[in-house]
C-alpha cells in the first residue's frame, strides 16, 4: 500500500485544518496515511489514527519567530521523510506548503486556501509572495491545487505558474452529517431562534468583515424591531466588534462575559461552537461579509443546512458556489439574485466606526436584506436550491478527483522509475 502523508498547520481555527482532516480519513480507506500536524496546541477536530505532532509553535505571528519556526519545521520534516519513505506528501495552507518544500522529497502536492493576493499586503504578506513565486515551482512540487477557480488563476496570472502544473479541486463536506448537525436541539437556545434571526460564522478576523454587519444591523433593527444577529467565531479582532457592537447602541450578548444568557439582546456573540450547525440551521439568514476568501466553506455549511445565503463577491470562492455562471472578479454593484443565493457588493478594506456615515453599499445591504426578509417565497426558493448545490461538494464527489490525482502522480512516478 502506498504511503502518503498529509500536513496541516494545525486542527483547530478553521476551514483548512477541517479539510485536511477530512482529506485524511477518506484516503486512509485506499493508501497507508499519516497525519503530520505542526502544532496540536488545541483540537476542534480529532483524528484517532496515524498522526504525527511536530510540536512547532506556529501560533506566533512575529515575522522573525515565525521564520524561526518555518525553519525548525522544515528540519523535521526532512528528518520524517528520510525515515518514513512516503511515496507522496500532501500539504494544506502555506504554513506547511513552505517548510514541505523546503524539505526536499521527490513528490510533493501544495494545497492553497487563501488567495493571497487579494488579501490585506502587509509586509510578511508582501515577503511571502515573494518567497511563494520562487518554491512553488520546485522540482519536488508535482502539482499545486487550489480551492477554487479564482485562486488558480490569480496564481497564474500573478506568479505565471504553469497551466498545467496547477488545478482546482474544491473542499469536500460531510453533507449529511451536516444536516443531521444542523437538527440537533437548541436546547437554553431556543427561545432566541423564536426571533428572526441572521447568523454569521467565521472567525472574527479582519478578513471576515464582521462590523460591517454590525453597521447593516443597527439599521435593520429600525425596520425589523424583532431581528436578532448571531456571531459565530473567535478571534483577534473579539473585543473590537463586541465594542463596536455596544458603540452602536445594540444590546450585545457575549459568551465571554458574565452575562446571564436570554433573549432580550440584540447581537450574540457565542464564540467556537461544536456545532454552530443548529445555529445556522434555525436562523432565516445566513450572511457572509468576508473582504476576501480562499473558497468560502461556511457558504456550503449553509447551503447544506438548507439555509438561505446571502454573500460578498469577494475574490475566490462565494461567487463560484453561489453563482457559477458568473465570471470570477467580476465586480457587482448590484445586487445579484440569479445564483443559488445572493452575491452583494464587497466592501471597502478598512474598518468604520460607530459614527461613521453609512456608504452605498452598506445602504444596498440594508435594502437587499430588509427586502429578502419579507419575501418567504424567495427565501423558501433559495433554500431549496442552496440544498441542491452543496450536493455538488460532497465528500465521496471531491474525493474522487483527489484519488484521480494521486494515482495518476504515483502511477507516473512508476513508469519513471
Amino acid at each position: 500500500m502506498k504511503k502518503i502523508a498529509i500536513i496541516t498547520p494545525f486542527l483547530a481555527n478553521g476551514g483548512l485544518e477541517k479539510v485536511a482532516v477530512v482529506e485524511v480519513e477518506e484516503l486512509s480507506k485506499y493508501f497507508d496515511v499519516t497525519l503530520i500536524v505542526m502544532d496540536t496546541f488545541h483540537i476542534d477536530y480529532p483524528y484517532s489514527g496515524k498522526m504525527i505532532d511536530l510540536h512547532v509553535l506556529l501560533m506566533d505571528r512575529g515575522l522573525f519567530k515565525r521564520l524561526y519556526n518555518i525553519t525548525m519545521a522544515t528540519l523535521k520534516l526532512k528528518r520524517l521523510k528520510k525515515k518514513h519513505c512516503f511515496d507522496l506528501v500532501i500539504s494544506h495552507g502555506e504554513l506547511a506548503n513552505l517548510p514541505n518544500v523546503f524539505s526536499g522529497g521527490k513528490n510533493s502536492i501544495l494545497v492553497v486556501h487563501e488567495n493571497r493576493f487579494a488579501a490585506i499586503k502587509d509586509i510578511q504578506g508582501k515577503l511571502v509572495n515573494r518567497v511563494i513565486k520562487y518554491i512553488y515551482s520546485a522540482r519536488s512540487v508535482s502539482k499545486i491545487v487550489t480551492v477554487s477557480e479564482g485562486i488558480r488563476e490569480s496564481f497564474v496570472k500573478k506568479l505565471g505558474i504553469n497551466q498545467d502544473a496547477i488545478m482546482t479541486i474544491y473542499n469536500p463536506y460531510n453533507v449529511d452529517e451536516i444536516k443531521t448537525s444542523a437538527r440537533e436541539e437548541l436546547g437554553e437556545f431556543t427561545s432566541l431562534f423564536s426571533h428572526q434571526v441572521l447568523t454569521i460564522t467565521g472567525r472574527l478576523t479582519i478578513q471576515k468583515g464582521q462590523w460591517f454587519l454590525l453597521r447593516i444591523f443597527k439599521e435593520l433593527k429600525k425596520l425589523i424591531p424583532d431581528l436578532k444577529l448571531v456571531i459565530l467565531g473567535d478571534g483577534e479582532i473579539k473585543e473590537k466588534l463586541i465594542d463596536l457592537s455596544e458603540k452602536l447602541d445594540l444590546k450585545t450578548y457575549s459568551s465571554w462575559s458574565e452575562n446571564l444568557f436570554d433573549d432580550s439582546y440584540d447581537v450574540y456573540f457565542m464564540g467556537f461552537q461544536k456545532n454552530p450547525f443548529k445555529f445556522v440551521g434555525s436562523s432565516k439568514l445566513f450572511v457572509m461579509t468576508s473582504l476576501w476568501e480562499g473558497f468560502g466553506n461556511t457558504i456550503v455549511e449553509a447551503m447544506a443546512c438548507g439555509t438561505p445565503v446571502v454573500s460578498t463577491n469577494c475574490k475566490s470562492g462565494p461567487g463560484e458556489i453561489i453563482c457559477p455562471a458568473l465570471e470570477n472578479e467580476t465586480l457587482l454593484s448590484a445586487a445579484n439574485f440569479e445564483g443559488y443565493g445572493v452575491l452583494m457588493p464587497v466592501f471597502t478594506n478598512a474598518f468604520v466606526e460607530a459614527d461613521e456615515p453609512l456608504d452605498e453599499r452598506e445602504q444596498l445591504w440594508i435594502e437587499t436584506l430588509h427586502q429578502l426578509l419579507n419575501d418567504d417565497a424567495k427565501l423558501a426558493q433559495y433554500s431549496k436550491d442552496g440544498i441542491q448545490r452543496a450536493e455538488d461538494f460532497r465528500v465521496d464527489v471531491i474525493m474522487k478527483e483527489w484519488k484521480n490525482l494521486i494515482n495518476s502522480i504515483l502511477n507516473d512516478n512508476e513508469r519513471q522509475s
